[in-house]
């Protein structure tokens, strides 16, 4: 768990939306800035023109990120703070991350979940620093809420830090393909693959996109999503898989089904060194998709990519 002089991983419960965003973050950001702690905070546009009005000038000393575009898809978001702690090593460091807010989707919210749950696997066993995590009460539900909980081992309200009585622990952070993902729509477009089969299978989502509008950057980035994930099909799934095609409101969502299990907790989150021997896919997945959703048992493994038409 995080402590004093280690990962210091903290849900902060805020209301009366802007205001009371920034009246329970800037004397924090004032504290961290007053001792040249490095600072970074991803929120959005609101939050963040509040927080910059308020600060003044102090405010140069802070690094701004907008998370409606690093987060929109949250298994980014860690590569974010790596790099942020990779910066600043050896310093005293301060993160503030929203990446719950009001509207997003239901999968949206599932993957955020699991992201926060991530965090702690990712930086608890490296060097000490303090990620807040606000929420906004006002907002949002109270599934979400009760959601950081378990997911945050500290909370913040009104002023006050206490430990999370139903955090679930570092070992539920390692289990982050768990459940199963809604169901798929029966007439989807179907494709069995296998080696010999690639080329095929981008033709079909290139055409597929096309004729759904998809812009011509976003075709090629789905394409090459879908290519690498059938790639890890063929390469670790057992020879092959199933592709699936399909489109919910104003999302292309693709899906690659296959016998394989995904065990590494953080693939796809961490960029893969040049040496390394997997992991690659996910992660260019990751970068170019607008949502990664991961399902993964002994019964076999399914990832299924979103893709916006106006994005």
């Amino acid at each position: 768990m995080s402590g004093d002089d280690g990962f210091r991983h903290e849900a902060l419960f805020y209301a009366d939306g802007d205001q009371g965003f920034l009246d329970s973050t800037l004397t924090l950001v004032e504290r961290a800035l007053a001792s040249d702690a490095a600072v970074l905070v991803a929120v959005g546009p609101a939050r963040t023109s509040a927080l910059r009005q308020a600060l003044g000038e102090r405010g140069e000393g802070v690094r701004f990120a907008e998370m409606q575009r690093i987060g929109r898809n949250p298994a980014q978001i860690i590569p974010v703070w790596h790099e942020f702690l990779c910066e600043h090593a050896g310093a005293s460091m301060l993160g503030i991350g929203e990446p719950v807010w009001p509207g997003r989707s239901a999968p949206e919210l599932d993957e955020c979940g699991r992201h926060e749950s991530l965090l702690n696997a990712a930086f608890d066993d490296g060097p000490g620093w303090h990620l807040l995590c606000p929420y906004d009460l006002d907002g949002l539900d109270d599934h979400v809420i009760e959601a950081a909980r378990r997911t945050h081992p500290l909370l913040a309200c009104d002023g006050i830090s206490r430990a999370s009585e139903q955090y679930m622990g570092a070992e539920e952070s390692r289990r982050p393909f768990a459940g199963e993902l809604g169901p798929r729509p029966r007439q989807a477009t179907k494709l069995a693959f296998s080696t010999d089969d690639l080329g095929r299978l981008r033709h079909l989502v290139a055409s597929w996109a096309q004729e759904h509008s998809l812009a011509l950057e976003g075709r090629e980035d789905l394409v090459l999503a879908v290519n690498e994930l059938a790639t890890n099909s063929i390469r670790y799934g057992g020879g092959g898989g199933t592709l699936r095609l399909w489109r919910e409101g104003e999302s292309l969502l693709c899906e690659v089904q296959d016998g394989g299990r995904m065990e590494p907790p953080l693939v796809g989150r961490i960029r893969p060194k040049p040496d390394a021997n997997g992991g690659r896919g996910v992660w260019i997945a990751n970068q170019l998709c607008d949502l990664v959703q991961i399902r993964s048992s002994s019964a076999g493994t399914v990832v299924r990519v979103h893709k916006a038409l106006g994005g």
